[in-house]
């Protein structure tokens, strides 16, 4: 071996051993993961359930649970606000079509009068099942957030599993967030 690459190797085998290495600094960064031991209180994950279906699930280690409320709970809010838009859009095409048609009552010709009626005979039809898919969707979103209150209030939902991963709340600078925790017992 060379002088050249026997360098390189001897600097990461040092490294990758953690002895220290002539001439560097020995200050280690700070830890990017913690341990934390105390498990997470059955009140704070009923505030982090009532906040968003799954999260007090989720950080009391229920994490099958707590994972399909928080996938559930956001794909049907998704569906929900995408058909509620749609419904308003509806909602002005047909606005649009009953001015038109109106317009045409003062002059126009009986069958401009009826292509109008007709496409206003559709965008309602469009409008009533826009108005079915939200309201279903809406219903759907409020009775997976009821369940998820129930199942943390009466059901004991939030009750620590024997999990050794979780998610749980931290203060990260000046905000909050969330963090991973890795339980050894």
């Amino acid at each position: 071996m060379t002088s050249r690459t026997s360098l390189p190797l001897t600097l990461f085998l040092l490294l990758a051993l953690g002895l220290p290495v002539p001439g560097m600094s020995q200050e280690r960064p700070p830890k990017r993961f913690e341990i934390r031991n105390e498990p997470v209180g059955k009140s704070r994950a009923q505030f982090l359930s009532g906040l968003y279906p799954g999260l007090g699930q989720l950080v009391t280690g229920h994490r099958d649970k707590g994972t399909a409320m928080v996938v559930a709970h956001t794909g049907l809010l998704v569906v929900w606000l995408t058909s509620h838009a749609d419904y308003n859009t509806h909602e002005e095409q047909l606005a649009l079509y009953e001015d038109r048609y109106l317009d045409l009552q003062e002059g126009g010709s009986f069958q401009e009068a009826e292509e109008t009626w007709q496409l206003m005979r559709e965008r309602k039809d469009d409008l009533d099942r826009s108005h079915l898919l939200r309201m279903t969707f809406g219903l759907l979103a409020a009775g997976l957030y009821s369940y998820n209150l129930v199942d943390v209030l009466w059901l004991d939902g939030v009750e620590p599993a024997s999990s050794a991963l979780s998610l749980e709340p931290r203060r990260l600078g000046d905000g909050a967030g969330v963090a991973l925790v890795a339980r050894f017992d």
